[in-house]
């Protein structure tokens, strides 16, 4: 059974402009370090075929420097690289894929309906089609030879249409092919099947900001006819993360320091770390100090106080007015009520002073 891998929406050259330029930079250099990790490793699992469908890079027009580095890099592969671009770097009379020299090794499919590539094993063939704009529709209708290993590498929107080559389980289910390679869905979808086909999106290679947190990678494994044995492998770029710690028990710098330290991923060195303060702060933290001390173990460090500072309930107790009446009244409840009661006594407290705070429940 041959080895392949799947590598989608690379991305590479995103600006990653929610981060500041050196941290940017930091990102985008491990876009480049991770699939040079990714095809020495298919080097050292004789990989049959390495399918990148679509959006290798951000743009269409990605410098040609950052071009030619990136396709000296899978030519090192010591197989085929095949590519579908996709709606970020489609094709247009310009685009690199058509007028920059391509390594020996590397194809890039380019009409708008599937072409085959047959490997040189005789028993697999692979099928792609390119994006010739920010849109597509790509039909899915090739004559497939059923005694051999058919693969599918496409840019395809799963399970949604928004204009870009959108598919449903059934129509995957429909095809014929044996395995079939997405790109577009920056989450990872899984290894699944429909009918006689299996297929996977892997999500982004890298993440590009937040929003697209955690381990980001690729798949590789075994496919042949009803078996598809694939296993999800980290890419090893830059991570996202966002931590939220509560700090309502916390009284002062050291503990939130130590509790946050605890927290932090081992691979913080590669971390965009978001960190979220939320609760009821009982001191006022150094958040310039804190922040500062992040970013030292961490690519990029950001923070977020989503807290708010205690309010002793009692506060209005000795004063004339609406407020001190009802606390005072409140007071006296608390005091008369058992243990278990006096909670939902100050909570009570709590609700009535926001109402005449003019908020909807207490901060």
């Amino acid at each position: 059974m041959p080895v392949l891998f799947h590598l989608a929406d690379l991305h590479i050259g995103a600006p990653y402009d929610s981060l500041p330029p050196e941290a940017a930079c930091v990102c985008r250099a491990s876009q480049l370090a991770a699939l040079e990790h990714a095809v020495d490793r298919a080097n050292d699992l004789n990989a049959a075929v390495l399918l990148i469908p679509g959006d290798l890079f951000d743009t269409p027009d990605p410098p040609l420097t950052l071009f030619s580095q990136v396709m000296s890099l899978l030519a090192r592969a010591h197989c085929p690289v095949l590519i579908a671009p996709g709606n970020h770097d489609y094709l247009h009379p310009q685009s690199p894929y058509r007028i920059a020299p391509m390594p020996q090794g590397i194809h890039v499919f380019s009409g708008t309906t599937l072409e085959p590539f047959p490997l040189e094993d005789g028993h697999t063939v692979v099928w792609g089609a390119a994006f010739h704009g920010v849109s597509a529709r790509i039909p899915l209708d090739a004559r497939l030879d059923r005694t051999k290993c058919n693969l599918l590498c496409v840019h395809a929107e799963l399970y949604d249409d928004n204009g870009y080559n959108p598919l449903l389980p059934n129509d995957i289910g429909a095809t014929g092919f044996d395995y079939a390679a997405f790109g577009h869905n920056h989450t990872f979808s899984g290894v699944k099947r429909e009918n006689d086909t299996f297929y996977a999106c892997t999500g982004c290679f890298v993440g590009r900001g937040a929003h697209e947190a955690g381990p980001r990678g690729y798949l590789s494994g075994t496919v042949d006819k009803g078996v598809a044995e694939l296993a999800f492998v980290p890419a090893g770029g830059v991570e996202f993360e966002t931590i939220t710690q509560d700090i309502s028990a916390i009284m002062d710098d050291r503990t939130l320091g130590r509790t946050l330290a605890a927290r932090i991923p081992h691979a913080h060195d590669r971390m965009c770390l978001t960190v979220e303060l939320t609760g009821e702060r009982r001191y006022d933290p150094d958040f310039a100090g804190l922040k500062r001390a992040l970013g030292q173990v961490c690519v990029h460090a950001a923070l977020r106080d989503r807290t708010v500072m205690v309010r002793d309930p009692w506060r209005y107790l000795a004063e004339d007015g609406l407020r001190g009446a009802i606390t005072r009244r409140f007071r006296k409840a608390w005091e008369e009520a058992n243990e278990s009661e006096r909670p939902t006594r100050l909570l009570s407290l709590q609700y009535a002073l926001a109402a005449l705070d003019g908020e909807d429940t207490p901060l």
